[in-house]
């Protein structure tokens, strides 16, 4: 057992690497390359020093299982390292981790049970991982926001379902489906950059803007129609394709500040309301 803690902490300080590599690769390919290379020498010499036994079998297996962990996470490594500080380094470290885990108990001279258990464990992990996309994907882009000084601006209402959460170029987007009649409506969430809901509104929908309800800014259409309003430094815009101007203010009245984890968590419950339903049929 003391092996394989061993082997797990080889794998963090993997990750560690990955993390600050990660930060400046944007398109350099040669860091890219960097961090694909890296664990193979890096975690070599830390097994070595480790005095792991089967240490050159563990330092091939750990990079394998360390890459393999990066491509089957549920979130690409490129969003995770946009998230930034301390949850984007743990992110790292959890993966090099579970690598160099899976890794040590394959290779190390183990009992049947310890082996089996720890695979097990990885193996679980791995499917919670797989499962929780969603609020995952809602943790990343809500501290990506942090970040960029944009408060969450969301709804909880229990009537619509959180169906996707995505960042792109500090700005959020959030797509709801109510759950009555799969009504789609989209939350998108950014900087206003100085703008009033009034100057936003003209600039984002097409014809003539009218204020449609107190600092709810909108186009004369009734369906489909696009609505903008500004929370105090996040400028929220709610549309709708087949939605009524009403289904949106209802929506938009109701959007609120949320912190990652309470989005997190809305994520969570919806997915898990997906789940059960898939099941169910």
């Amino acid at each position: 057992m003391n092996a394989l803690i061993r082997a797990a902490l080889v794998g963090a300080v993997i990750g560690i690497g990955e993390a600050a590599l990660a930060q400046v690769v944007d398109d350099n390919i040669l860091v890219f390359l960097a961090m694909l290379a890296m664990p193979l020498p890096a975690g070599t010499l830390l097994t070595l020093w480790g005095r792991l036994p089967l240490w050159w079998l563990i330092s091939i297996l750990g990079p394998v299982f360390v890459v393999m962990g990066f491509i089957a996470a549920p979130v690409p490594p490129a969003e995770i390292a946009e998230m930034g500080g301390w949850g984007s380094l743990l992110a790292f470290m959890g993966i090099g981790a579970v690598g160099y885990l899976l890794a040590g108990a394959t290779a190390l001279p183990l009992r049947m049970v310890t082996r089996l258990a720890t695979i097990g464990t990885v193996l679980v992990l791995g499917i919670a991982a797989v499962l929780g996309e969603r609020p995952l994907s809602a943790l990343v882009a809500a501290q990506t926001m942090a970040r960029e000084q944009v408060p969450v601006i969301a709804t909880d209402q229990p009537e619509y379902r959180l169906d996707s959460v995505d960042e792109e170029e500090g700005i959020l987007f959030l797509h709801y489906e109510r759950r009555r009649d799969g009504l789609e409506v989209a939350v998108t969430v950014q900087a206003p950059y100085g703008l009033t809901a009034e100057q936003a509104c003209g600039s984002e929908v097409r014809g003539a803007c009218e204020e449609v309800a107190p600092g709810i800014w909108g186009d004369h259409v009734d369906l489909g129609s696009t609505l903008v309003t500004v929370r105090g430094n996040a400028l929220a815009e709610v549309t709708g394709e087949l939605a009524t101007k009403d289904d949106l203010l209802a929506v938009l009245r109701d959007v609120r500040p949320m912190d990652a984890w309470e989005l997190a968590w809305l994520a969570l419950k919806d997915s898990s309301y997906d789940q059960g339903m898939i099941i169910a049929e």
